[in-house]
């Protein structure tokens, strides 16, 4: 897995906008992307959500993002 630091919270945030409304990446886009597991990928969205980047966004994205790692992480 690459390191949280490689990764922008940008980009993921970018993505995870892409993506919401069909559902999220694949596991393909996902690895491609950023070389992660979507298990991987939800809980580093949530972390991100969670910290002063989520804070910082649009409260609907924010809301609806939040509502997608809830959805994926009760999935586990």
């Amino acid at each position: 897995m690459i390191n949280d630091s490689v990764i922008e919270d940008a980009q993921v945030i970018e993505f995870a906008r892409r993506w919401l409304p069909y559902g999220g990446g694949t596991t393909g886009d996902l690895l491609v992307e950023f070389g992660m597991t979507p298990a991987c990928y939800v809980a580093r969205l949530g972390k991100i959500l969670a910290g002063p980047v989520g804070r910082r966004l649009d409260p609907q994205l924010r809301s609806d993002l939040s509502h997608f790692v809830a959805v994926r992480s009760a999935r586990r």
